[in-house]
This record gives structure tokens, sequence and C-alpha cells, in this order.
């Protein structure tokens, strides 16, 4: 094998992505699964190798389509029978859980090839686990392979990684995943302790728009890599782009800028479903230096701190109101592990008629509990007179505000120019959450 020949190889299942949109918008059709991160080691015009899992009718195409984005050895690992292994994606911005759905799940089995993998030795196999056995399509990879394994999916448990009897140099883990949510330690040192048996160099935990966290096992040393928010087009295989990203820069820097440079092509590719444009945003990054990165900063937001920084919900959060976008951005800022103080919920719902009493009683502990929030987070669906006071007297206390108005029944001056944030779209709020949240964490 030449020297121009890849030293990474991409393991793991193709999936059709079909993205269900609004209506009126066209839905979203492509290659998913391990071809997100294909699509970045495309942008960084790195070549690879691929091993994947697939039904035979997408073979052909996917065999094509890999081949243009500089795979050199498309190998099929594996077939899947009883399923077309398309999956339907209805939230892409992931504010919430993405409602991923892949058809005919249960009917699904996978044949893989009995053969060792023709790459060369001492090959870096980047690992995305599937339905597949993930042991066996191991034990066919050269001995001397170095495995960095995505736990994102389809991995129940730290012992699956470490039945692979072999020592696993990176692990990716998401706070998106099943995995980490089960997990009882979900702090840095918990979870190298959770992986301890598989004896990884780096753990990396994407926290999504608050950022990662590179957590190096010798010193346990923990590096901050700050999420760069901009507008989320279509979130699914973000961080597929990341890992390849951090693999190929870990080569040439050292695991810090490699994770830094990571998170910039996950930004970007986060920011469009156009191929094109996403290697150009790419290309535009690779010209910035590491310390102009460090200066540009981010967002970083870790996932365990985000309970220590209360948000207060001003909203008509009662049980027969419209709840439409208030029961969708609760669930948002849940999903995202934020604590939402809720008024109406803590001090009660006052009926009608209530005495003057009972009415200052509950708007005092209202007005300490706002106080005391380190953000408010504003519905004011159909014009809730309480709500605008509440953001009004968030204002005049120096707490930042943010106003999601879905249907923009408030956009007058007052609101827009004293919130902090104001926007209809809830994608564009959360990013703010995140984003002065982070700043407020470090003032």
């Amino acid at each position: 094998m030449t020297s121009d020949a890849p030293h990474l190889l991409l393991m793991g299942e193709v999936f059709v992505d079909f993205t269900i949109t609004d209506p009126g918008a066209e839905n979203k059709l492509r290659l998913g699964g391990v071809a997100h991160a294909a699509r970045g080691l495309w942008a960084l015009d790195v070549p690879f190798d691929a091993a994947v899992v697939l039904p035979s009718y997408l073979e052909r195409v996917a065999h094509a389509y890999f081949t243009s984005l500089g795979c050199v050895k498309f190998i099929v690992l594996g077939t899947v029978d009883g399923s077309p292994n398309v999956t339907t994606i209805f939230d892409a911005t992931e504010v919430a859980d993405q409602g991923y759905e892949s058809l005919l799940r249960d009917e699904k089995s996978i044949r893989l090839i009995d053969a060792p993998l023709p790459v060369q030795p001492g090959v870096d196999a980047l690992i995305f686990p599937g339905s597949f056995d993930l042991a066996d399509a191991c034990s066919l990879l050269p001995t001397d392979a170095a495995l960095h394994v995505d736990v994102a999916y389809d991995v129940d448990r730290p012992s699956d990684i470490a039945a692979l009897s072999r020592r696993v140099e990176t692990i990716f883990l998401s706070t998106s995943s099943a995995l980490f949510i089960a997990a009882d330690d979900q702090t840095p040192a918990g979870l190298l302790k959770a992986f301890k048996d598989s004896e990884p160099d780096v753990l990396i935990l994407k926290e999504n728009r608050g950022g990662s966290r590179l957590i190096s096992a010798d010193a346990l040393q923990v590096k901050s890599l700050p999420a760069q928010l901009g507008t989320t087009v279509n979130s699914v295989g973000v961080g597929d782009v990341f890992a390849a990203t951090y693999l190929v820069h870990r080569r040439r820097n050292d695991p810090e800028e490699a994770g830094w440079r990571a998170t910039y092509a996950s930004a970007a590719y986060s920011q469009t479903t156009f191929p094109d444009l996403f290697k150009t945003y790419v290309k535009r990054d690779a010209r910035l230096s590491f310390a102009e990165m460090r200066e540009l900063a981010g967002t970083a937001l870790p996932w365990e701190r985000r309970q220590e920084l209360q948000i207060y919900l001003a909203a008509p959060d009662f049980q027969k109101a419209d709840r439409a976008a208030i029961d969708h951005a609760l669930a948002a800022l849940s999903y995202h592990n934020f604590r939402v103080r809720r008024p109406v919920v803590e001090n009660g719902e006052l009926p009608a008629g209530s005495s003057d009493a009972a009415l200052r009683i509950t708007y005092q502990a209202d007005c300490d509990l706002l106080r005391g929030c380190d953000l408010v987070f504003a519905i004011p669906t159909c014009r809730d007179p309480g709500t605008l006071v509440e953001v009004g007297l968030a204002i005049s206390a120096n707490i930042p505000v943010v106003v999601f108005d879905a249907a923009r029944e408030n956009a007058n001056t007052m609101v827009m120019a004293g919130a902090a944030h104001y926007s209809n779209n809830l994608d564009a709020c959360l990013n703010a959450v995140f984003s002065l949240l982070s700043a407020r964490r470090g003032a």
C-alpha cells in the first residue's frame, strides 16, 4: 500500500435519513449513518476506507457516493435483511428529542462477513456501533488497529466496550445517548471510572449546544471545547462529523486543538445540508489559527452545571391555557437538563375572585422566585399581562430575559428591545439561553 493510502477506516451502518419538515417545507432525504462522518472527511480532503453494514439495495448507490467523497476501499461488512434501514426524523434541529424512528426495526437482522477486513495494519478505526455485533465486527480488524468508538447509540453499558477485549484509544459519548442518561455518575471522573476497563486515552463528552469536554484519562485533565452556535438547519450527524474531524486533526495537533477544530466542523455541518457549502465553511475555518479560535471563544455550559443555574418560566402556565408553545419550550429546556422554576406550579394557580391577601402573598412569592433566578424564559402567549409584567420586573432587576413569542403577538419596542433575546423561533431562543447562561456562569 502506498504512503498516500488512508490511515482512517470508518465502520458503521448506512441509513437513509428522511427528515419530516413542517407543512409547506420540502422534506429532506439523504444517506445517513456513517455517511455523515464520510462527508466530514471529504470536506477535509482526507481519503479513507469504509466498512459498512447496509441493505443490498443501497450497496450500489452507497458505493458510488462514498467513492465520490474520497473512499478508497468500500467494504461491505454486513448485509441488512428485513428492514430498509430508513430512519424518519421529526426534529432535525434537536431543540428536544429528535424523534428517530427506524422502519421495520423489529424485523431487522444482520449477516456479517467472516473474513478479515482488507485494510492496512495500524489503521485508525472510527467505529459507530449499530445493530450489528460489535465484538464480531471488531474481530475482523487487524490486531494492531487503533480503535475509536462513538457510543452515542446501540451501546447499552460500558461493559459492551470492555467486551471487545481490545483497548479503545478514544471514546466519544453524547449527553443525548441512553448510555449517558443511565450513568450513575455523569461527572468526568465518574464517566472515566465507568469506562476504565476499556483503558481509553481520552474520553470526549459531547454536550450539544453546551460544547464538549475532552477528558484525559492519565491525569484526569478536563479541557473545555466551546460550541460555536449558529442557526441550526439540521443537527443529524453533527456528532459523527465531530468524531471524524477530531481524529484527522489528532494526527496533526495536540488533542485540545483537535477538539477545537472538531467543534468548528460540527457547527458548520449543523448550519447547512448542502455539501459544497459545508466544505466552504470548513475551508474558511481552517484558515484560523488555534490562538485565533481560542480568542473567539464560544459557548461552554457543562451538563451538570445547568442544574445550578435556575430559569424562571414567565408564561400563562395554567392547565386550561393554550399550552402548545409552553409545553414545547418546557420539553426543550428539560431535554437539555436545565432547571426550570415554574411559579404557577410552585406557588399555586389562584382561582378568579381570590382575596387581596391571597393575591399579594402569591405575587410576593413569585417575585422572590424570579429574583433568585439567573434567567427568565418568557412565553407571552395571548399577550398574557402577567407574563409581560414579569418580563419588566426581570429587566429592571438586570436578569437576562429570553422571549419566545411563537405567534409574534408581542413584537413591540419594550419587549423586543428590553429582552436580551426576542424570537418566534425556539431554536434561536435555546441558543440564547445557552449563550447567556454560559456568559453568566463565567462572570
